[in-house]
């Protein structure tokens, strides 16, 4: 049995327990012997945090007494600021945003998208071979979602790094990404100031892109209020870079600790699309999501007061043993494979279509090449545990064949 001091040790506040590895075997203890666990919060009143599977997925699906509107970051901050996203609010006024855009991003319409993704990804290999030393993350993990979500939003290809830059500054504190905290205030105020001026053009000449969607977009026949418009933005960039890009450079981190995943994938190419939904859950780049209490309730045995915080890890979820055979092994056929990398329920993240088919994209243009990215130095984590994902990850390009 676990003592209590040990369990006082378990702190997921201390964000060098992420950048060193450790949370998996945090998330294991917790998951053994403390289902739901009391975790104190330096600048703030503490939360709970819940790393179970079926835990995880009963929070998600708790609303209204667990809600999103007050935020769902573990710390009480917002990339938006002081609006409100749909990613913030509950129903009823949640679905009705989500409706504006979501048809837009179903599977059939991001299948339309296909050869734009591999003209990206063409690109990106052409000039990672010719390099053959290339740091993934910035040449290939962080482009490929940016250059995607800048045709798919209707931003030139000579914008796009704008919004990388945006990206790091509003979803992390880590001090390489945001030396200053003033400096998130800032870079959303740009990207407001700059998809306004978008807004307004696709207003006046519509095109085929998201940001034409959002700009006639009507809830009870009224367009699309601004700061609705202006928050959506925030999050589809935000998110829409974010996620792929740790999905993608993790997973290429995860086949180099395993390099028989390499082999096999060169030798069973098929096996890309079920290694691909084997990064998700191995990397699960979204750590957690938060919900706020908005009445007291008996949660896995514990009562949770009204206004509290309650943390699902999916990270911790996405290893649990009770659903995952062998779940610490990097597994590319495993199946089936009920990961909760992308959430879970009204929330679960609305670009999942467009991250799986240009992970997929890439990996398969990879090992069609006969290509093997190889680690080659130690990779840089992320500072955060909102986000698992690496800043850095040197390595050489070889060809196999």
């Amino acid at each position: 049995m676990v003592s209590p001091t040990t369990f006082e040790q378990i702190d997921l506040m201390d964000l060098s327990v992420f950048t060193s590895g450790r949370q998996y075997e945090m998330f294991a203890r917790l998951r053994a012997h403390d289902g739901i666990h009391w975790n104190e919060e330096p600048h703030g009143p503490g939360f709970w945090s819940v790393v179970r599977y079926n835990d995880v997925k009963a929070v998600m699906m708790d609303q209204p007494r667990l809600s999103n509107a007050e935020g769902t970051l573990l710390q009480s901050r917002r990339a938006e600021g002081k609006l409100h996203s749909l990613h913030n609010m509950d129903d009823p006024r949640h679905a009705q945003l989500r409706k504006v855009a979501a048809p837009y991003m179903r599977g059939i319409r991001v299948q339309s998208w296909q050869q734009m993704i591999q003209d990206a990804i063409d690109g990106l290999l052409d000039e990672a071979e010719a390099d053959e030393r290339i740091d993934v993350v910035r040449d290939i993990a962080a482009r490929l979602p940016m250059l995607v979500l800048g045709r798919v939003l209707g931003v030139p290809s000579q914008d796009c790094p704008l919004m990388v830059d945006w990206t790091n500054k509003l979803t992390t504190d880590d001090p390489e990404y945001l030396p200053d905290p003033a400096m998130r205030d800032q870079a959303r105020d740009e990207l407001i100031a700059y998809f306004r001026d978008l807004t307004e053009r696709r207003r006046a000449e519509p095109g085929d892109d998201l940001t034409s969607v959002l700009a006639a977009g009507r809830i009870d026949g009224e367009l699309l209020g601004w700061p609705d418009l202006a928050a959506y933005y925030v999050l589809l960039v935000a998110a829409g870079n974010e996620t792929t890009r740790h999905l993608i450079s993790g997973g290429i981190e995860a086949l180099n600790a395993h390099p028989a995943s390499w082999e096999a994938l060169h030798a069973e190419p098929q096996l890309v699309s079920s290694a691909v939904e084997e990064m998700v859950r191995w990397v699960s780049p979204v750590t957690n999501i938060r919900r706020t209490a908005q009445e007291d309730l008996e949660l896995f045995g514990r009562t949770v007061r009204a206004g509290e915080k309650v943390v699902a890890w999916f990270a911790g979820a996405n290893r649990d043993e009770t659903v995952f055979e062998d779940p610490e092994t990097f597994r590319i056929d495993r199946s089936p494979n009920p990961h909760l990398g992308f959430g879970w329920g009204i929330h679960s993240c609305m670009g999942s279509h467009l991250a799986r088919v240009e992970t997929t994209a890439l990996f398969a243009e990879i090992i069609r090449r006969g290509l093997t990215i190889r680690s080659e130095g130690e990779p840089v984590g992320v500072e955060s545990n909102s986000f698992t994902g690496l800043k850095r990850l040197p390595a050489v390009v070889v060809r196999n064949r």
